[in-house]
């Protein structure tokens, strides 16, 4: 996924021009009598928090670049702005002995109704504050996501246990929706106040799975006619020649009147299509599978 981050070396010229004005602005506050001109002390005052405002934007985009993408750090840069420059315009006018008690009321009364018309939008941008915060997942990890809000008719697996959930890579967590990628490559976009009450089953922080490797499973019957050391050996051999496998295990799951049910799980290389690979992989098992089976 393409962030697109900010470079720090992108906001460092725009940051030393402000940094610069704040020195001055700040210097001018502590050593020049503003006591015959109110106006300059207040111009100045003005000036100051503009530039503070518009230094800590930069850094607030720059920090914020690094999880979402940049037009969501920008939109949530806008939204600071707004907020900071409102709070600033209060402080000038108490400054100039204006009342702004009736212009807090009417805030309050209109930020009431704009929360209430907006419930569902504000819930969905507190639970993106909060999944980007807490880093329960991250772009690029390999999770399924398994909530009630969404009813999902499981695939049957006659002998597997199976998480209904949708599954897939992260590919971003935005202020309002998480995005998942799924195996067929189709976007999965997710309310964020969704993810945060489900379960959210984390792969990639599995404890013996690095960064750059994904999980992937596969399970099959084999007959009591073949021994299990047997086909042990014939997927050691298939697996070592095929490059998208890192490393595997391999164990029995059950044991049923007829035959027995062999488990891989597979440690593959980013951006490896699971699909695919169990295709190629299933396809080399049924004939190692037969060809044993006929000799026997």
């Amino acid at each position: 996924m393409a962030k697109n981050k900010i470079g720090f070396g992108k906001i460092l010229p725009k940051l030393l021009v402000i940094l610069a004005f704040i020195v001055i602005a700040y210097f001018m506050l502590r050593h020049y009598d503003f006591s015959r001109s109110f106006s300059e002390l207040l111009l100045v005052e003005l000036l100051l928090g503009i530039l503070i405002i518009e230094g800590l934007g930069l850094l607030l985009v720059y920090y914020l670049s690094k999880n979402i993408n940049v037009l969501e750090a920008k939109t949530l840069r806008d939204l600071f702005r707004i907020l900071s420059y409102v709070i600033l315009l209060l402080y000038i006018l108490y400054t100039l002995n204006i009342s702004i008690t009736g212009l807090l009321a009417s805030a309050g009364f209109l930020g009431i109704v704009v929360g209430l018309a907006a419930q569902t939008t504000l819930s969905n941008f507190i639970a993106g504050v909060y999944l980007l915060s807490s880093k329960a997942f991250e772009p690029d990890d390999q999770v399924t996501i398994n909530t009630w809000q969404y009813g999902m008719q499981p695939q049957s697996y006659p002998h597997d246990k199976f998480v209904p959930g949708f599954s897939g890579i992260i590919e971003n967590i935005g202020l309002l929706y998480t995005t998942l990628r799924n195996e067929e490559n189709v976007p999965i976009l997710v309310p964020n106040s969704i993810v945060v009450q489900a379960m959210v089953i984390n792969y990639r922080r599995t404890r013996n799975i690095k960064n750059s490797e994904e999980l992937a499973k596969i399970q099959f019957d084999m007959d009591y006619s073949v021994s299990f050391e047997k086909m042990k050996k014939v997927i050691d051999e298939l697996l070592r020649k095929d490059a998208r496998v890192i490393s595997y295990e391999m164990h029995i799951e059950y044991l049923h009147s007829q035959l027995y049910v062999i488990t891989l799980h597979l440690h593959v290389k980013e951006g490896v299509n699971r699909r695919i690979l169990r295709t190629d992989i299933f396809t080399e098992i049924i004939e190692k599978k037969n060809r044993m089976t006929a000799k026997t």
